[in-house]
């Protein structure tokens, strides 16, 4: 234990000297960019804000007028872990920045040390288990997450996964087997509660191999020895249900918003329970994306979207084909070159029969849109073939044994001279400046293969090792950005978001003169300034939409809509406020937030109800557009008579509202309907009824009316209630098994 807590230190230090840029200065920033700002940021700062106020997040209010804010998993609302950003206090009534850049590295650590922990599980020394949870965490796939906090969290727990796996498989007694797969099984529901879909389903693709590969290397296809079948079912069962289970207060109200809203792929608009069709998925990798495994400054991305960089150094390369042609008569690292090969070419895409064929094949895989963040595999992969190949290169062998490889490195040395020297004295132009420090670090790491391979083994060798790899992912992780630089090329969308704090301040004061009413964004490029400020909006970022949202929000009266936000140069005779980044007019004529009518019409096609809306005879302050008949007939109350609806309390999953009207009557409020909404009518269950298309109705009675709605859906109730009988149960299961 004491050895472990050492490295546990030794990796937080390497961490923080890695990330001193933005942990130690505050010039550096990972929240430049649009996603990480607007979408990382600022839904982490709507997540502690609500639960500060003792909200549980599952209603968003703030963006695309109201929606479920578990329903995109990569918000990660209900990681248990961002628990401890809570427990600190706001800056200036937002997110620390700070707490953002420390919680994002300590993430790190642990990625790290879960890596570390998976070597020694797989017998490799301490020095090759140090080296592969260095690689894996800052270097490849995981470096580079700065802005997907969702997606770092979901693939941290990879190899502590497969550690209680292979204990699972190696376990003497089948009690222990049992309370080892059930850890692996929590491990995987943290996972899955962290909100990356993508990594999610590659880390199953991962479980389901290594177990599957294990059973065949052990048993092959005996019949004798069907009991380590028969073991492996039971651990993949044990770990996949215990997953499902503890993650389901998560994966059933994705699910149900799946059904209900649509994905913005590739040229196209699609549902999102449905199948993407082939031809919208995207992000492929070129071929030569090969090189920049060796070269980091080559590029490697096709058609739209980011860019995937395997890299994880020079050296650490060199290790790994040491570690798949010294070693390859371990079973592990046999089982790691094929999953590098395999992952390497399903994430070419298009250009892949592989790729192809799993589409076809591989249940739900095409949700993993992206094939380029398979290399994600490609990397932990690496990264413990790097482990089993420092191993092998420290172990005294005759200089003769190295030959083959040695003559092959000196032919890539003089190679790479040759292009030095031809750009420096022959060639035209400039030189990649990337491409020349990768062939740096070929040439160093060339010169570290001879040192060693010569017999010199001491600890200081160790510390050059490690320290050659750290100089070389450190140059190429640009993941923190100047924000000077950044703030002069205006690509600042971090400082663009904060500076809507005066507009937003200028709405809040609104707000409390008049009530609740919404703002419309028509900038070009629309910062989240609704999930930051607590500002409602009728747009946000993401890559969803709920279907009937999408249908009807062009029908900006019934949504509330008061102010529009537009570019500080436009002009309009209704200007109410104007500052150098926006300019804020206000609606002349706004509906409320909630009305009362006593007409209905009844119109199950939603295409008809749409142009019904658009008819300037249908007057919707009076006439309510529904899909189905109510169970009561409205009466229009005498002339003169006091009618009145008043909203009273308002929270993000509840509102009270004081009715009175003579005769029954709908009450309308701009609410948008969505599963999960319940109401109350003076205490007792009322049904709510889709408005207009996307709006909630509840039917009152004659005179006063205490009304209530409130979010609690059947899908987050039956979730939790799984979620939290599969932990307990499976920690009953652990703590029993490895006390006996």
């Amino acid at each position: 234990m004491k050895a472990r807590l050492r490295i546990l230190l030794l990796l937080t230090v390497i961490t923080v000297l890695f990330y001193w840029r933005f942990l130690l200065s505050h010039q550096f920033s990972l929240l430049i960019g649009f996603e990480a700002a607007n979408q990382a940021y600022a839904w982490l700062n709507y997540w502690v804000t609500t639960v500060q106020q003792g909200i549980w997040p599952l209603w968003d209010p703030y963006t695309f007028s109201g929606h479920s804010f578990p329903g995109e998993m990569q918000t990660g609302a209900f990681y248990p872990f961002y628990l401890v950003l809570a427990l600190f206090p706001l800056q200036n009534g937002t997110l620390s920045p700070g707490l953002y850049h420390v919680f994002y590295a300590l993430s790190h650590v642990v990625c790290a040390f879960f890596m570390y922990l998976l070597a020694r599980e797989l017998h490799l020394s301490t020095f090759a288990a140090l080296l592969a949870g260095i690689c894996f965490s800052l270097g490849g796939y995981v470096v580079r997450l700065g802005g997907w906090p969702h997606q770092l969290g979901s693939a941290l727990w990879l190899p502590l996964i497969c550690v209680f796996l292979l204990r699972a498989l190696a376990a003497p007694r089948i009690r222990t087997a049992v309370s080892s797969a059930a850890a692996a099984g929590l491990c995987f529901a943290f996972a899955v509660l962290a909100g990356s879909l993508h990594i999610v389903l590659m880390e199953a693709l991962v479980i389901f191999s290594l177990v599957v590969f294990y059973a065949a290397n052990q048993a092959g296809f005996d019949p004798r020895r069907s009991p380590l079948w028969t073991r492996a079912a039971l651990v993949l069962a044990i770990c996949g249900g215990l997953a499902l289970a503890g993650g389901a207060v998560q994966l059933l109200p994705a699910a149900e918003y799946s059904n209900l809203s649509f994905r913005f792929a590739v040229g196209a608009k699609l549902p999102s329970g449905e199948k993407i069709p082939y031809a919208n998925l995207s992000d492929a990798v070129f071929p030569h994306a090969l090189m920049s495994l060796l070269v980091a400054g080559i590029p490697g991305n096709l058609s739209s979207g980011e860019y995937v960089n395997p890299y994880i150094g020079v050296f650490p390369l060199l290790l790994a084909v040491i570690g798949v042609w010294k070693e390859w008569s371990r079973f592990w690292v046999r089982y790691l070159a094929v999953l590098f090969l395999v992952v390497f070419l399903y994430s070419l895409g298009p250009l892949s029969f592989l790729h192809g064929v799993f589409y076809a094949v591989a249940p739900l895989l095409w949700l993993a849109r992206e094939p380029d963040r398979f290399l994600f595999l490609a990397d932990f992969a690496l990264a413990l073939l790097a482990a089993f190949g420092i191993d092998s290169l420290l172990r005294p062998a005759p200089l003769l044994s190295w030959q083959p490889l040695s003559s092959v490195l000196r032919w890539l040395v003089i190679a790479c001279a040759a292009v030095l020297g031809y750009q420096a004295f022959l060639g035209h132009g400039e030189f990649n400046m990337w491409v020349s420090f990768s062939i740096l670090m070929i040439f160093l790491s060339y010169a570290l293969f001879r040192y060693l391979i010569a017999g010199h083994y001491t600890p200081t060798v160790r510390v050059l090792i490690v320290s050659l790899v750290l100089f070389d992912l450190y140059a190429f992780d640009w993941s923190a950005r100047n924000i000077t630089e950044e703030t002069a090329r205006h690509d600042n969308e971090f400082d663009r978001l904060l500076s809507f704090r005066r507009a937003a301040d200028y709405l809040k004061a609104q707000q409390a003169q008049t009530g609740l009413f919404r703002v419309e964004s028509r900038l070009a490029q629309a910062p989240n300034f609704g999930d930051l400020f607590g500002i409602q909006t009728t747009l946000g970022p993401g890559a969803t939409l709920v279907q009937t949202y999408e249908r009807f929000r062009s029908n900006t009266d019934l949504l509330n809509v008061r102010y529009i936000i537009r570019a500080p140069s436009d002009t309009d005779p209704w200007t109410v406020y104007k500052d150098p980044v926006c300019t804020i007019y206000e609606q002349p004529h706004p509906y409320p937030r909630l009305w009362l009518v006593h007409h209905t019409a009844v119109e199950p096609d939603p295409d008809k109800t749409a142009a019904l809306m658009k008819n300037p005879a249908v007057d919707l302050h009076r006439t309510a557009l529904l899909d189905s008949p109510l169970p009561v007939n409205l009466r229009v109350p005498p002339d003169g008579s006091p009618e009145k609806a008043v909203l009273q309390n308002y929270w993000a999953d509840r509102l009270e509202m004081a009715v009175e009207t003579q005769s029954p009557g709908l009450l309308v409020l701009s609410e948008i309907f969505y599963p999960g909404w319940k109401a109350t009518v003076n205490g007792m269950p009322a049904p709510v009824w889709k408005v207009d298309g996307m709006l909630r109705g509840i039917v009152v009675p004659p005179g006063k009316s205490s009304v209530a709605v409130y979010y609690l859906p059947a899908t987050f109730l039956f979730g939790l209630s799984l979620s939290v009988v599969s932990f307990l149960t499976g920690a009953i299961v652990i703590v029993t098994g490895w006390r006996r």
